[in-house]
């Protein structure tokens, strides 16, 4: 197996032991066991587990970005961006990808190198929120009133705290409630001439 596959083999195994056990029982072992391989591969490639969970960061966060990205370039206004991205965000919570950055964030109290690199990808997601603000708002009479980077930040955090507090509140407003809420919206931004 290539070195590039191998690494990408492990980062994944990372992402997916993140997901289901939590950082505080994320180790060597329990990678390598998601992952299918020896414990000693991990240090073949890495200095050390915090080496490995900021490569995880960016690759995680990367990888989805991309595919926002391409998902998201040629919506036809409110209501199909807010399909596309319920139908990514189902992707992010089937995959393990929320889950996993929610515990490398905490984890990143901890850890200085992560923290940085948290931080970068949060700027690097809150980028591509302004960017898909602008488009939807350009043309509405309400463009140049819109504060859009602290709407972006503002969404960035709420799509990475509605998992956590799906589980913390199980009995009331989740996801799906919210992306219904998000839909109407959506489509009343719409009909008052907003969105792309």
């Amino acid at each position: 197996m290539a070195r590039a596959e191998t690494k990408e083999r492990l980062l994944q195994a990372v992402v997916h032991t993140l997901a289901s056990v939590g950082y505080g029982k994320t180790t060597a072992r329990a990678i390598a066991k998601t992952g299918g391989f020896a414990p000693g591969v991990i240090y073949y490639h890495y200095t050390d587990l915090d080496d490995l969970f900021v490569e995880t960061a960016r690759f995680t966060s990367a990888r989805r970005l991309e595919r926002y990205q391409a998902e998201t370039k040629d919506f036809t206004g409110a209501a199909d961006l807010a399909i596309r991205l319920r139908s990514l965000y189902e992707e992010d919570t089937a995959e393990g990808h929320i889950a996993a950055i929610q515990e490398l964030v905490a984890a990143a109290v901890a850890s200085p190198r992560l923290a940085a690199q948290v931080k970068e990808e949060t700027a690097r997601w809150q980028e591509f929120a302004e960017s898909v603000i602008h488009k939807l708002l350009a043309g509405s009479p309400i463009a140049d009133i819109v504060p859009v980077p602290e709407l972006a930040s503002a969404a960035v955090a709420t799509y990475l705290g509605l998992e956590m507090l799906s589980h913390l509140h199980a009995d009331r407003t989740g996801p799906e409630q919210m992306f219904q809420a998000a839909h109407r919206l959506a489509l009343l931004i719409d009909s008052l001439g907003g969105g792309n």
